[in-house]
């Protein structure tokens, strides 16, 4: 595949719609090699299915490779890297020590809400024609099941990390997903359109443009910042709109999901509950959906 036009355009960074650009204040990483193989297993997504090497790494991108993921009785074509691990030793021989390699991963929260979002399910709010942003997106798994299979009317990836929103954008591409800027995200009368933009929930912020669903999986692993991902999902929706966010049954951190639903609440949400996914969503070692609504 090296000299495919396909893969020249997987391997040249999409270039990423920032927000303040230098001026957002990171939220504090956790340590790779220390605490945070305890809390979460970085194993290869071995269920998916490697079906092209896109690049071997270079100084801008890491090794990505293209595998094919099952979303219900549906697929999905995702660019990432190999393996988390894969994905720290090119952080790891760019001195970059301090990296979060956590989103290079599809966890098991992302293809459940990815599959809950695909069957519309009655419990998520209605995603037809809404403008959708996916937090912390990663590999933008959810959102790009809300472009595919959703019918929304935009979705718009945001992390702190750009190689995540390359990633997602690359994905959707190879989906025929058309990508294009922020401010063109919502210019179509057919079909879902979608952009990526930078966003660190620890300096809440708005979009260039309106959201109505947010988006978000494995979220809510620190409760330091719990209130802050609260605080910026009500700014992006403006106070009016709804937020669903696929946690681990079992919290990474005791006290996350409390602590973001209070927040949600003290800031006027008239819905804020956790929920089981129907059975036919779920994936072991299981999963929640954390939903709240604001309303004006």
């Amino acid at each position: 595949h090296a000299g495919s036009n396909r893969v020249q355009m997987l391997a040249s960074p999409y270039r990423v719609r920032g927000l303040s650009p230098g001026r957002i204040p990171r939220r504090p990483r956790p340590v790779f090699a220390a605490s945070l193989p305890a809390v979460r297993s970085f194993g290869v997504d071995d269920e998916d299915e490697i079906v092209a090497s896109l690049t071997e790494g270079n100084d801008a991108l890491p090794p990505l490779v293209e595998v094919v993921t099952r979303v219900g009785e549906d697929r999905l074509k995702v660019v990432k890297p190999p393996g988390a691990e894969d994905l720290w030793d090119w952080y790891e021989s760019k001195g970059q020590m301090e990296a979060d390699p956590s989103w290079g991963k599809l966890w098991f929260t992302s293809r459940i809400l990815a599959s809950c979002v695909a069957s519309c399910v009655e419990s998520l709010p209605e995603l037809r024609s809404k403008r959708v942003v996916e937090v912390g997106c990663g590999l933008g798994l959810a959102g790009l099941s809300a472009a595919m299979f959703g019918g929304s009317k935009s979705v718009i990836f945001c992390d702190r990390e750009p190689l995540a929103i390359h990633c997602a954008l690359s994905s959707a591409a190879l989906n025929e997903v058309e990508v294009v800027a922020v401010d063109d995200v919502n210019n179509s009368s057919s079909g879902c359109r979608v952009a990526g933009a930078l966003l660190d929930w620890s300096a809440p912020q708005t979009l260039s443009q309106p959201v109505d669903v947010v988006l978000g999986a494995d979220c809510l692993y620190d409760p330091a910042t719990a209130a802050l991902l609260a605080s910026a999902c009500h700014a992006l929706v403006a106070g009016d709109g709804h937020v669903v966010i696929a946690e681990p049954e079992n919290e990474r951190a005791k006290g996350c999901r409390q602590a973001f639903l209070e927040a949600a609440l003290q800031s006027g949400a008239t819905r804020a509950e956790v929920i089981h996914p129907p059975p036919e969503h779920q994936i072991s070692p299981n999963g929640v959906l954390v939903i709240v609504c604001w309303s004006k």
